[in-house]
This record gives structure tokens, C-alpha cells and sequence, in this order.
């Protein structure tokens, strides 16, 4: 097994479940217990024994997540690559929060189809020259490329946040357009046509990041210009075409868009047009059918409002959703094991507050997460929330209700809730402690409250990359995102790159160009908790990192400590590299 299969081998030790809701009792009782026949035959050096029990669970249950993810890892491991992509790819669709770990899912794409890591490789040496499909990838090396399902299926479902993968497709772009401006562009293959459709996909995904020159763009615009005018005569379309367009500009931009949804296409373009024309006009619909439960005056929740109304934050594809609901709880003595919280008790279900809601995926997946959870979630932009709503599958859409409102005015609503999720979004008010004491007064006696908020250490990278952007006048604009970002690239920051929020427009603006950002400490934090008079429950981590800090200061009893937290994260500064993520309980 090589480097990069090993690195792909990572995906097979996560703690997943299997999205086997549609299947019987009994049936899932009998692939659970084929499942740990298989899991114990593939630890003991046994994979072809391994790989039968594995199919066996997937006949039985063909939604069984980790099943196919572990067969397409004993495939991989044999050398079997082409057999081995169409379970990952399975694994993939049925858990989409194994897209939130990007580094497993690029060292899976290039483990099934090394020729795509050299690839990458030429496209990076010769950046920002972009090179011919011929001189990257030879005479058949295209072809091959389309007709990865894996690679399209990875376009279609998340943002690209790999460097070199984006330079790539970058290239790749290109070449499509050429194509697609040549006299007939008719004639490709279905993989190609199939492959320009998940790369247009893409592109609309990470709302068109990808480095683009003038003349490229002069072409993209009168590529699309022969569209529109090609739609307003009735004239035949080629295929190519839209597609091409839709990789520089979304389709429902362009003058009747409407006359695109009344041709027959190919299936891919189908999809291609649900996506960039009919769902966007879906959204525009519920504009003025979301309440708006407070006014939005504050000066700084005004710019944020804004902001969030030309770029709703964040595009996704898919929610994670769990297998089966659990009790908050339940939930909690799983995450914290020995803190000495008070349970809720409320068997007749919950009340949540998702405060900052965004595009939806989180109070989606808390909707899903808890058992009988009612769902308030609420957010400064319309935008945002009417992506939100269409985005909400209707197992869902009837436990929450979506709302427009701003934190600082919210006793007005004259509501109250067992748990307040205010991720990511206090360090956007004008006033932190002011809206978390807001929060806080809606919170029941004994209630909890998820609080994510931006460390002044772990951020100081994400600090210094605002700095260059601001000291070179770089605007929050789509064209200045794109060039601040190719030359902060081309710059000894970087690693800024290492950010997952670099690579797409939204959440490049919402990282390097937010109109209001505060970041703290944990001293700080720790005098908010005292002086509320609030039970630190613990902070979220992974496994592996709650026992690294037990390990350093002896045991369970000091994983509340957070001057020990504190003295942690002053020497490994990039221990809350995304945010420090805590549980608190309201006395």
C-alpha cells in the first residue's frame, strides 16, 4: 500500500452511521451482525473474507454508509481501483459529512485515479499558464478524466478545497470554452458532456472563485451573448454550450433564462438547469413568505445583513444527517462523559434557538439530530434564509420554522428555549457579550446553550491575510476576491489556504472581508461564563485531542479547567483553529 492509499485508508477509521432508515428491524439486526463479522475478518488480515461479509451487508442494506466505504477502502488496498471507486462514491452520497474532511476525499480521488494526482502536478508547475488538456494529460489522459464517476461525483457535491485540484479544473475550464466556441460544438461524448455538466456544477458551487483572465473573460461573455441570442432565434443549441456559460456565470443570470427550461437535453444538462435556473427562481418565491420577527436598525447588523444578501454563506449540496435521533441528553453524556450537567428530562421534545442559521444546513441537521425538536431558526438575510427553506427536506420542513431577525432585539419575541445554538455568529454583532446576554435571557433555567466564537490565537494567520487584503485595497467584490486570492497564493501567506472557507466566493468574503469580526480568549470567555453565573460544560473536540489534553494534566477532572485550556492554547496557538466550540448550562 502506498502513501496515498494509506492516506485514502483514513476514511475507513471514521465513526460513522449507517443511513439504513428504510430498511426493517430485523433486516438491519442481521446486517449489523454480517457488518461485525466483516469488520472483525478485515482487522484480523483477512480481507477477501471481509470483502464477502461486506457485500452480504450491502444486499441486505444497500444503504449501509460504512459498509461501502470499508469495501471501497479492502478494494483500494488490493490494488483494485476501478472496482473500489463506485463504493466510495455510494459512501459518499449517503454521508455528505465526509465531504467536511476535504484532505480524505482529495487522497481517496488521487488513491482510485493516481494519473490525476500527476496531472495536478503539471497544472501546478506551469500555473498560472494554463495548460492544454494535450500537454497535461496526452492524447487519451481527457478522456479518461470524464469518465471518472468518483471525480464527478466530488464536483457535484461540495466545494473544491484543494490548490492544486482547482488549478486543474481551472485549465479544464478553459478548454470547454474553446470548444464550445468553435462553429459546431456538437458531437462530444456523453462522459464529456457529462463532465462539463459536474464542472459547471462546481463552479456554480464555489460561485465561480476560479482565476480568470480578461481574455478569458471577454470570451466567457460573448460565449454567453451567443447563447442568449441563439435562444431569442429558436436555433439549435449544442449541448456544450450552456454548459460552458454556466461555468463563468450562473444560468439564471442571462436574459430569458426561462427559454432554457423548455428544450429537451441530455440528462446532465437537465440536472445543470435545475440547479442554476429553477432553483434559484424556487428561492426567490419565498421571499415575502418568511416572517420577520424584529427590526434590523443596528448599524453594524445592517452591513452584516448586507453582506450576507449578495453572499449567502455558505453554498452546500448536501446536509449530514443522522441515522436516528437521540435525546439532547443522551447526546451530551456521550460528548461529556463526566461533566456534572443537569439533564433536561423533557420527554415531550425540545425547543431550539439557531441563532445565525445562514444557508440552513446546521438547523437542518439539528432538526434531525435531536428527538421531537421544535426549531427556531433565524438569521439577518433573506437571502440566506429563502436558500435555506428550499434546501429543507420535508422530513424536517415541519420542525422548523425560519425567521428574519437580528440577536440584539430578540426579547422582543417574547419566546423562550431549552437550547440556544449560537455557532459563529456573536463575533459578528457589534457587541459580543451584549447579544450573548440577549441569548442567554431566552435560555430556560437549566437550559443549554452551543456557543462558537473566533480565537484571537488561532486566528492570527486568518489576521494577518485580512491586513494584506486591506493594505492593497483589495474590495469585497467577486472579481477582487478572485485576485486577492491568486495573489495571497503567490504570497508568504499562503497557508491561508489551509482555511477551508478559501474556496468559494461566500466563504472567502466571510473569511478575509467581513465587515465585523471579533475574536477573543479563553480568559476572556471563562469571565463571561463567571460573571452570568453559567456551568462550563466542555468544549467539542474529537476523541483524539480531549485524550491528548488528559494525557497532558492527568484525567477527566481537569477537562473543565480553562486556565489549563488556556495555558494549551498558548502553547499550540492553532488548538481552535476553527473556533472554540463549548456546551454551557443556564443555572
Amino acid at each position: 500500500m502506498n502513501r496515498k492509499q494509506r492516506r485514502a485508508m483514513r476514511m475507513q477509521g471514521r465513526e460513522v452511521a449507517a443511513a439504513d432508515g428504510r430498511t426493517q428491524p430485523s433486516v438491519r439486526a442481521q446486517a449489523g451482525r454480517l457488518f461485525g463479522q466483516a469488520v472483525w475478518h478485515q482487522h484480523h488480515g483477512k480481507p477477501n473474507e471481509a470483502a464477502s461479509f461486506y457485500r452480504q451487508v450491502l444486499e441486505l442494506d444497500p444503504d449501509h454508509a460504512e459498509a461501502s466505504n470499508n469495501l471501497g477502502c479492502l478494494l483500494l488496498v488490493q490494488g483494485k481501483r476501478s472496482a473500489a471507486a463506485p463504493y466510495f462514491e455510494r459512501a459518499l452520497m449517503l454521508l455528505p459529512q465526509l465531504f467536511d474532511d476535504f484532505d480524505s476525499v482529495a487522497a481517496m480521488l488521487l488513491a482510485v485515479n493516481p494519473a490525476l494526482g500527476e496531472d495536478i502536478e503539471r497544472a501546478t508547475r506551469a500555473w498560472p499558464q494554463r495548460l492544454s488538456t494535450g500537454e497535461m494529460l496526452g492524447a487519451s489522459g481527457f478522456t479518461a478524466i470524464c469518465a471518472d464517476a468518483l471525480l464527478r461525483r466530488v464536483l457535484e457535491s461540495t466545494t473544491i478545497r484543494h490548490v492544486g485540484l482547482e488549478r486543474l479544473l481551472t485549465s479544464f475550464r478553459l478548454e470547454f470554452l474553446h470548444a464550445a466556441a468553435a462553429t459546431h460544438a456538437d458531437g462530444f461524448a456523453d462522459d464529456v458532456l457529462d463532465f462539463s455538466a459536474a464542472l459547471a456544477k462546481q463552479c456554480f458551487i464555489n460561485e465561480y472563485i476560479f482565476a480568470t483572465t480578461a481574455e478569458e473573460a471577454e470570451q466567457a461573455q460573448e460565449l454567453a451573448r451567443m447563447l442568449v441570442e441563439a435562444l431569442a432565434r429558436d436555433s439549435e443549441v449544442p449541448p456544450l454550450l450552456p454548459s460552458a456559460v454556466a461555468m463563468y456565470f450562473p444560468l439564471h443570470s442571462l436574459p430569458n433564462s426561462q427559454a432554457l427550461l423548455k428544450r429537451t437535453w441530455p440528462a446532465a444538462l437537465t440536472d445543470l438547469l435545475r440547479q442554476q435556473v429553477h432553483e434559484p427562481q424556487e428561492e426567490a418565491q419565498y421571499r415575502e413568505l418568511i416572517p420577520r420577527l424584529t427590526t434590523i436598525d443596528d448599524d453594524v447588523s445592517m452591513q452584516v445583513r448586507g453582506q450576507y444578501e449578495e453572499n449567502p454563506y455558505p453554498r452546500w449540496v448536501h446536509a449530514a444527517l443522522a441515522s436516528e435521533p437521540i435525546a439532547l441528553d443522551e447526546h451530551l453524556r456521550s460528548q461529556f462523559p463526566s461533566a456534572p450537567f443537569r439533564p433536561l428530562g423533557n420527554a415531550d421534545g425540545i425547543d431550539i434557538l439557531v441563532a445565525g442559521c445562514g444557508t440552513g444546513r446546521h438547523p437542518i441537521e439539528v432538526a434531525h439530530k435531536y428527538k421531537a425538536a421544535r426549531v427556531l431558526a433565524l438569521d439577518l438575510s433573506l437571502s440566506s434564509l429563502c436558500y435555506a427553506k428550499r434546501k429543507t427536506p420535508a422530513a424536517a420542513a415541519s420542525k422548523i420554522e425560519y425567521a428574519q431577525a437580528d440577536i440584539l432585539k430578540l426579547e422582543s419575541i417574547g419566546r423562550s428555549f431549552d437550547l440556544v445554538d449560537a455557532s459563529g455568529v456573536l463575533h459578528h454583532l457589534s457587541d459580543v457579550k451584549a447579544g450573548w446576554r440577549v441569548l442567554l435571557k431566552l435560555l430556560r433555567p437549566g437550559g443549554f446553550m452551543r456557543v462558537g466564537l473566533y480565537s484571537e490565537l488561532a486566528r492570527r494567520g486568518i489576521v494577518a491575510a485580512r491586513t494584506f487584503a486591506l493594505e492593497r485595497g483589495y474590495h469585497p467584490t467577486a472579481d477582487e476576491i478572485r485576485r486577492c486570492r491568486q495573489d495571497l497564493l503567490a504570497s508568504p501567506l499562503k497557508d491561508v489556504a489551509r482555511a477551508g472557507d478559501f474556496f468559494s466566493t461566500s466563504e472567502c468574503r466571510d473569511l478575509l472581508f467581513h465587515v465585523q469580526e471579533h475574536r477573543l480568549t479563553i480568559p476572556e470567555i471563562k469571565s463571561f461564563i463567571g460573571e452570568n453565573g453559567l456551568m462550563f460544560i466542555g468544549f467539542e473536540f474529537a476523541p483524539r485531542m480531549t485524550q491528548y489534553y488528559r494525557d497532558l494534566f492527568g484525567g477527566d477532572r481537569f477537562l473543565r479547567d480553562l486556565d489549563r485550556w488556556h495555558r494549551l492554547e498558548v502553547e499550540k496557538p492553532d488548538t481552535f483553529a476553527g473556533m472554540y466550540q463549548f456546551w454551557l448550562q443556564k443555572n
